[in-house]
């Protein structure tokens, strides 16, 4: 009951200092709401880039062509890369069960009647349908024989069918894809974006055959996407296809490889790392919020013991102890902080659904940081309390009341 009351004390003070108990929780709320925002921004997108790998397939790995890219350096064409390859590393390589090769190549104008857009376009295999896990929910998907025909056939994504026909039926169709036309056989099903950013449903999908000899010209692919059996094999499988694309290309020991493998290990110890950094990040910022806010709730706790000193002096007068005084300014202290915990927290969500909203932005709220958080901002408003406390306490009581 004696807690109840100094409490109800504690508030009442609070409720008469409106204007001062603000200030004094406006530092926890910006270090609380910062901590919402940033912890469920970072959480969402780290599950969002997750996904994206999931969907990439954790059964499968990239051969791009090219060594690794350095930033700013600008570097040829990779051209070692042979359709030829695709089919040694299927026949040769015993983990793996299915390839598919590609070229891909962005920006590439494409027209329908008087409406234009530009799309990633991609040449590559029937499988391709299949190793993506990307169907024709329209229409179909292209064949071998077309493939062997050198076929101007296409499967095109989602928003090309928005910027091209504007909810008209694309299937059977005819468009031009850089001053080529060619037939749309189907239309693919709406995947969203990668993990890089890239859309795509704007994507353009055409025979390999055709992309190689009727429109690009050339006889080397950009990617191989290899789909394994047996998982747990997959370290030695990529090692077993550099051991072979190395032969294939007749690199010399010590010579760096003119390919580069992705797999999905590597995207996700890369997301994993990438998700680390912004947690420190969001650490230090939010320990500089709370630093700050235990300041000034520090300040204004002292100065508040200044304009308070006849009320000091009266309870001690009548019977209220040091530890009476103390546990005031504490308990004022703590809820400060506490409420000002729950009001950033609040804040924290309410910005985190707009955010949302308005940008697309991913983002999950997470229960446990915001917990923490307002704990910690309980520990802060206590830390901050016990030097104005204490002297308050400490006043004394003949002194106070002149």
């Amino acid at each position: 009951m004696r807690i109840l009351r100094m409490a109800s004390q504690a508030l009442q003070a609070m409720n008469d200092n409106k204007v001062r108990s603000f200030l004094m929780m406006l530092g926890v709320i910006i270090g609380v709401a910062t901590l919402t925002i940033i912890s469920s921004s970072v959480m969402g997108a780290r599950s969002q880039v997750m996904s994206r790998v999931e969907r990439f397939g954790l059964d499968q790995f990239m051969v791009m062509a090219g060594a690794g890219r350095k930033p700013g350096v600008p570097q040829p064409t990779p051209t070692t890369l042979k359709v030829e390859d695709t089919n040694a590393i299927l026949s040769e390589v015993s983990n793996v069960k299915d390839v598919t090769p590609q070229i891909n190549r962005r920006d590439i104008p494409v027209k329908y009647q008087n409406k234009n857009s530009y799309a990633v376009m991609v040449a590559t295999n029937p499988n391709w349908s299949e190793i993506w896990n990307t169907q024709a929910e329209n229409g179909r998907f292209f064949n071998d024989t077309e493939v062997s025909r050198l076929s101007r056939v296409a499967v095109i994504g989602q928003t090309l069918v928005n910027d091209l026909f504007e909810g008209e039926d694309p299937v059977g169709k005819q468009i031009s894809v850089a001053n080529n036309p060619f037939e749309i056989l189907g239309v693919l099903e709406k995947k969203g974006a990668s993990p890089t950013g890239l859309d795509l449903d704007s994507r353009i999908i055409i025979p390999l055959t055709t992309g190689m000899k009727r429109v690009f010209n050339q006889d080397y692919i950009t990617n191989i996407k290899i789909v394994v059996n047996d998982t747990s094999r997959m370290n030695d499988t990529v090692n077993d296809v550099k051991m072979l694309l190395r032969e294939r290309h007749n690199l010399a020991p010590g010579v760096e490889d003119d390919f580069t493998i992705v797999t999905p290990t590597l995207v996700m110890a890369l997301a994993s790392k990438v998700s680390s950094t912004f947690n420190i990040f969001l650490i230090l910022i939010s320990l500089v919020s709370l630093v700050v806010g235990a300041v000034v709730i520090a300040n204004i706790m002292f100065i508040s013991v200044n304009e308070r000193r006849a009320e000091i002096g009266i309870r001690r007068a009548v019977g209220a102890t040091k530890k009476d005084i103390l546990s005031q300014f504490l308990i004022e202290s703590v809820t400060v902080s506490a409420l000002g915990g729950i009001t950033g927290g609040i804040l924290g969500l309410v910005a985190l659904k707009l955010l949302s909203t308005f940008t697309k932005m991913q983002s999950g709220a997470i229960l446990i940081p915001i917990i923490l958080a307002v704990i910690c901002a309980v520990i802060v408003g206590l830390l901050a309390g016990i030097q104005p406390a204490r002297k308050a306490a400490n006043l004394d009581p003949i002194e106070a009341l002149k």
